[in-house]
């Protein structure tokens, strides 16, 4: 097994709001295995730890995230029978679940938690060939699942190439932000995102922020500015 860390830098309005240490394990083939991402506050105070275990799914792992203010969790599991669990514990309550229909939206990519930054990997040409592809975005700390478009949108002359991830339903849309990132096709990891922040702010309130990743120095570091 071999290790390899990363961090994103979360900003809101241009001030640091988080930031993103991830852990990721690999097998001998380079082929993930499990992550752990501690998001840490401007002044170094845990705010919460997200753990996933890719052998069952790339695109859709295990995965359990802790809130360290609430003591709440929330995360996906799989059942005896394959099922996929959303589940959500809020503290001091009975745990809610709800089982994915395994009918719904077979045709989509089911996609949850940091499974498209691996998930695309070794994909870009075929990305490029098919331009959009329906995925089914799983939120389980609202036990719930959306229907979204993944659009390829353009490449740049430094490598990476642009994506957007868009809500289907026209009127949801209305509500819902668009996510945005930049794909390092050399790195074959996402560099920059632009949306919605995967933890809540003090207040319980999702945060709109962009997040520029480094990769650890064996790697040229990218950092992506968002520039248009």
């Amino acid at each position: 097994e071999k290790h390899e860390f990363y961090q994103g830098v979360a900003k809101e309005n241009g001030s640091t709001v988080y930031i993103e240490k991830h852990d990721l394990v690999f097998d001998e083939q380079k082929n993930i295995l499990e992550a752990t991402t501690t998001y840490v506050s401007p002044n170094g105070k845990v705010l919460g730890v997200m753990k996933s275990d890719f052998r069952t799914s790339i695109n859709l792992p295990n995965h359990v995230f802790r809130d360290e203010r609430t003591l709440g969790q929330y995360g996906i599991r799989r059942s005896a029978d394959g099922k996929i669990i959303l589940f959500n514990h809020d503290a001091g309550k009975p745990e809610t679940t709800k089982i994915l229909d395994e009918e719904k939206d077979r045709t989509r990519l089911q996609v949850g938690c940091q499974g498209l930054n691996y998930y695309l990997k070794g994909k870009i040409n075929q990305m490029r060939d098919i331009r959009s592809l329906p995925v089914l975005l799983m939120i389980p700390g609202d036990l719930d699942s959306y229907q979204f478009k993944l659009d390829f949108i353009r490449e740049n002359k430094d490598g990476t190439a642009d994506f957007k991830i868009k809500i289907e339903n026209w009127f949801l849309r209305l509500f819902a932000p668009t996510l945005e990132f930049k794909f390092d096709q050399r790195l074959n990891r996402i560099v920059w995102y632009k949306g919605v922040s995967n933890i809540k702010n003090d207040a319980g309130k999702n945060m709109n922020v962009e997040i520029d990743y480094t990769y650890s120095s064996s790697e040229s570091n990218h950092s992506g500015n968002g520039s248009r």
